[in-house]
């Protein structure tokens, strides 16, 4: 396992052949979160709902488009098609508040992750208001 100077620590249980996403690029994944052996949430089955994989800005941390550090994170240097298991401290996942009703507080989760997509920053088309490349616009506002 490489553990990261911020306490997160992964696997890569497939290195990828795709980009590495930059700062500031859309990267979709697809994860499952585990804790204590057991998954608890997955992108990939949804109760009911069709799968979707999640998208955000890598290196945005706060804010529109943000999702939690420790997915952000952890796909730092990671290339599309790429499957990696991360190990993610409480304070770069769900920190002193838990994720009720199955994570508590203060707790070491895992992800798998699995890194699908990269579009490059500037290169998204996708916007209500005709622009794309600004910050704040486009498809990250939706999660």
């Amino acid at each position: 396992a490489v553990t990261m100077d911020n306490g997160l620590s992964y696997v890569d249980l497939v290195v990828g052949k795709g980009n590495v996403p930059k700062k500031g690029d859309t990267v979709t994944v697809h994860y499952s979160l585990f804790y204590n052996g057991d998954e608890i949430q997955s992108s990939r089955e949804s109760s009911g709902l069709a799968a979707a994989p999640i998208g955000f800005q890598f290196g945005n941390l706060e804010g529109t488009g943000a999702v939690i550090p420790a997915i952000n994170l952890g796909i730092t240097d990671m290339k599309v098609g790429g499957i990696r298991k991360i190990t993610a401290p409480p304070q770069l996942a769900f920190g002193d508040k838990g994720k009720k009703p199955r994570i508590p507080p203060n707790a070491t989760v895992q992800f798998d992750i699995q890194l699908l997509t990269v579009k490059r920053a500037g290169t998204n088309p996708i916007s209500s208001q005709g622009r794309g490349s600004e910050k704040g616009t486009g498809a990250f506002d939706l999660f």
